[in-house]
């Protein structure tokens, strides 16, 4: 099927009958009548029944609609990056970044881009690292921000700072009063956080096992978001990076985690996507917020 007989086929199977779309797609019903039989016959195969004056879609027209739907969303959205990118709209900027990020720093970064850039579009998608990865190499997001090392071959993967981690647990738990906790102080407690499968889950396991103590896991999440919002509902502790200052809850307390453990910010661009200006706009933003929130 062609782009334009997607267009028509996704058209009838939302108005299921051809006057009404006809109207919407601004063509004449007997141009739209032909070309379905046209899209038909090239298929080998009817989309639709003809039943009282609607249509009745087949089995293999319902079999088609959901993959109809995303190619014709794609095809949109390639039409939109393909103004943006000329800069006719302002440039566009699609950006992935973990949990953490999405709701710290990524935010007060694109929040001083607009103001630079107040008509470029900025599209952010929280995802997981191999979520992450999988987007930049298939180029559905420009710049990648990740805690965690990421795996993406031929891209430029840069630290840009680094965060460290502390222990959340609730305010009215014993240990919210102390001014650091470390291995020692969580032995036999529950654990909300990443398991070894992680990047982040297997540091802090290391960070135990030098302190002779055995970490007791007893809640794997897959974002520091989740760990927090476990502990907020009594879920144990959680070792987490020190951005979720930045959106702790009041019935949360962070404490510094000892010895010191940190977690990389790391930035991966991906070449010939998105509006290159932006890009590096974003990257010199970034760096210069990370300075600014370091911690010695």
């Amino acid at each position: 099927m062609t782009a334009r007989e997607i267009e028509l086929f996704r058209t009838i199977m939302r108005c299921r009958t051809l006057s009404a779309a006809a109207a919407l797609l601004h063509v004449t019903q007997p141009a739209l009548s032909k070309a379905l039989r046209h899209c038909e016959d090239r298929l080998g195969y009817q989309l639709f029944h003809r039943s009282g004056g609607r249509l009745v879609p087949t089995t293999e027209a319902l079999a088609l609609i959901d993959d109809a739907e995303r190619v014709y969303q794609n095809i949109q959205s390639f039409g939109a990056l393909a103004q943006e990118v000329g800069g006719r709209t302002g440039g566009i900027l699609r950006l992935g970044a973990t949990s953490s990020l999405s709701a710290s720093l990524v935010p007060r970064v694109v929040a001083a881009l607009r103001e630079e850039f107040p008509t470029a579009h900025v599209v952010l998608q929280m995802l997981p690292v191999t979520q992450l990865e999988q987007a930049l190499l298939t180029r559905r997001v420009d710049l990648g921000v990740a805690l965690s090392p990421l795996q993406v071959p031929g891209l430029e993967t840069v630290q840009v700072g680094s965060t460290r981690c502390v222990v959340l647990v609730r305010r009215d738990h014993p240990l919210a009063r102390e001014p650091a906790i470390g291995p020692a102080q969580l032995v036999g407690l529950a654990e909300s956080g990443f398991g070894n499968m992680h990047d982040f889950g297997r540091s802090i396991s290391t960070a135990f096992e030098r302190a002779g103590v055995e970490r007791r896991l007893a809640i794997e999440v897959g974002t520091t978001t989740t760990a927090l919002s476990m502990v907020r509902a009594g879920g144990g502790f959680a070792v987490v990076d020190g951005l979720t200052l930045d959106y702790l809850p009041p019935e949360v307390v962070a404490r510094p985690f000892l010895p010191e453990l940190r977690r990389p910010v790391m930035l991966v661009q991906a070449e010939g996507s998105g509006t290159p200006s932006l890009a590096n706009r974003f990257r010199t933003l970034l760096e210069a917020l990370c300075r600014e929130n370091a911690t010695p």
